[in-house]
C-alpha cells in the first residue's frame, strides 16, 4: 500500500514546529516515530494534507533527572527511556511496559515514548484497508453518525491500546503540552476525553512535549499486567497497573488503573479510597477484580479479536494480578 500525497515539514526547532501546527491546525499530522501514523495514512485512516516531523528536534530528545521528577522528552524513543538508568531505579514498571509495545524493531529502532502515549484509539471494525471498509457503514470516525460496535452510542468506542498509558496514569505523570499561546500542564489521567473520534485533550495547534514523572516519596512496588493472543505482535486486549508505597505495614500510596478497555483509562478510584491506609489484606484483591468487571462492562464492546464477554473476564483477571503483585500479597 503507497501513501498518500502529503506536504512534508521537518523543523529543526520546536518553535518552528509550533508555526507550522499553528497556520495548519488540523490539517497537519505529527510524525514521531511513525509506527502508528504510516500505517493508518496507508490504510487512509487519516489523509493530513501536511506531515510534521519531529524527528529533527534536539530539544524534543532525552532525559533529565531532577530532584523530585524526572521529565522524559516526548520525542525520546522507547530504547532510551528503558535504558536510561534513573528510569531503571525509580520506574521499572515502565521499563516493563515499554518491553510489551510492539516487536524489537519498534522497541529498539522506531517508536517513541510520545508517541505510544499518543496511539490512536484501535477498533477491529476500524483499523482495516479502505477497501475492507468500504464494504461497511460509515462509522462516528469516518464521518458517520454511529458505532458500528456498539449501535446507537453517541461516540466512538475504539480502544485506547498503549502499554505505557495505565502505567503513567498509576504513576501520577504529568504532561507539558506546547502551543501558540504558551505550555501548560497536563496530567496524563486527564489527556484522554473517553471519544475514540477526538481522544486527546490538545487543541489543534498543540504538541506533546514532555512526561513528567514525580519521584515516589518511599519505596514503591508495582506491576504491570496485560493479556494478548501473541506477545510479541498483538496490542493488548485489556491491561492493567497498579502501585503502592508501603510504609510500616501500612498502604500510604495506592492506584489501580485499567486500560484497554475503552477510549479511556480508568481509575479505579473506590478501589485507591478502600485500600489506602489499610494493612495488604488478600480481600482487597478480591475487591479489586469486582471493581474492574464492573468498569469493564461498562466500557468494553464487541470491537476486538478477543470477544467482550471474555474481555471483561479477563479485565478483572489482569487487575486482581496487578494489585496482588504491587501489595505483594
Amino acid at each position: 500500500m503507497r501513501l498518500p500525497s502529503f506536504v512534508y515539514h521537518a523543523p529543526s526547532s520546536l518553535a518552528e514546529a509550533l508555526k507550522v501546527k499553528n497556520e495548519l491546525g488540523t490539517s497537519a499530522a505529527i510524525l514521531a516515530g511513525g509506527t502508528d501514523l504510516i500505517v493508518n495514512l496507508k490504510h487512509r485512516l487519516a489523509s493530513p494534507a501536511a506531515v510534521i516531523s519531529l524527528r529533527n528536534i534536539k530539544e524534543m530528545t532525552g532525559i533529565e533527572a531532577k530532584p523530585d521528577s524526572l521529565v522524559i522528552r516526548a520525542g525520546a524513543s522507547l530504547m532510551q527511556t528503558a535504558n536510561n538508568e534513573a528510569v531503571k531505579k525509580h520506574f521499572p514498571v515502565l521499563v516493563k511496559a515499554i518491553g510489551s509495545i510492539g516487536a524489537i524493531g519498534i522497541q529498539y529502532f522506531r517508536g517513541t515514548i510520545g508517541g505510544n502515549l499518543c496511539l490512536q484509539p484501535r477498533c477491529i471494525l476500524y483499523n482495516q484497508t479502505l477497501f475492507w471498509r468500504s464494504g461497511k457503514d460509515k462509522c462516528h470516525r469516518t464521518g458517520g453518525k454511529d458505532c458500528l460496535a456498539l449501535q446507537g452510542s453517541e461516540s466512538c468506542n475504539a480502544v485506547c491500546s498503549a502499554d505505557t498509558v495505565p502505567v503513567l496514569v498509576a504513576l501520577s505523570a504529568q504532561l507539558t503540552i506546547a502551543g501558540s499561546g504558551g505550555k501548560r500542564s497536563l496530567p496524563v489521567s486527564e489527556f484522554f476525553t473517553g471519544k475514540g473520534e477526538s481522544p486527546f485533550n490538545l487543541m489543534p495547534e498543540e504538541i506533546v512535549t514532555e512526561i513528567r514523572l514525580p519521584i515516589p516519596w518511599g519505596p514503591i512496588s508495582w506491576s504491570y499486567q496485560r493479556l494478548s493472543f501473541r506477545s510479541a505482535v498483538d496490542f493488548p486486549y485489556v491491561n492493567a497497573a497498579a502501585t503502592a508505597i508501603i510504609d510500616n505495614g501500612r498502604v500510604e500510596s495506592f492506584r489501580a488503573v485499567l486500560s484497554a478497555a475503552g477510549p479511556a483509562p480508568i481509575t479505579l478510584k473506590e478501589v485507591e479510597s478502600a485500600i489506602k491506609g489499610q494493612t495488604p489484606d488478600p480481600e482487597m484483591v478480591n475487591q479489586a477484580g469486582v471493581a474492574a468487571l464492573k468498569a469493564a462492562e461498562g466500557a468494553i464492546v464487541d470491537n476486538a479479536a478477543a470477544s467482550k464477554d471474555y474481555r471483561i473476564k479477563m479485565a478483572a483477571v489482569v487487575v486482581r494480578r496487578a494489585v496482588k503483585e504491587a501489595l505483594g500479597l
